[in-house]
């Protein structure tokens, strides 16, 4: 006489609740990464936003006496020596400017970044408020 052999299946309806009950509570309970700026600065504002994510290149934060990098404070020596090394020249360059820098200090910016041939720069604003 032949046995006859029951196919055990799983049921998988549980553990894909299971699943999507753990994947609402870490989306729900996660802290995502905020802009922050290592100069106190306070941007000129804008009625239009357009948000580009500046992933290869840097960021350069410029106040009426400092200079910050990537989130460390430098010199115009630091964004020569910076600018010169980035490989990508068509990599962005988001440049965060106070309302009171002197135009001067942000000429001089423009000037080192121009003579590195990096010519994709990204003004930061704020969206004005209505």
């Amino acid at each position: 006489m032949a046995k006859r052999r029951h196919r055990i299946s799983l049921d998988m309806t549980p553990l894909i609740d299971c699943v999507f009950l753990l994947l609402v509570f870490f989306l729900v309970t996660s802290v995502f990464k905020q802009d922050k700026s290592v100069l106190k600065l306070l941007l000129p504002e804008t009625s239009s936003e357009v948000k580009q994510e500046v992933s290869e290149g840097f960021f350069i934060e410029l106040s009426e006496t400092e200079i910050a990098i990537n989130g460390e404070i430098a010199s115009v020596e630091i964004l020569k020596n910076k600018s010169a090394a980035v490989q990508n020249k068509k990599a962005p360059v988001a440049l965060k400017i106070d309302k009171k820098t002197p135009y001067e200090k942000v000429a001089e910016v423009l000037d080192v970044l121009q003579l590195e041939k990096i010519y994709n720069i990204q003004f930061v604003n704020e969206l004005k408020k209505e």
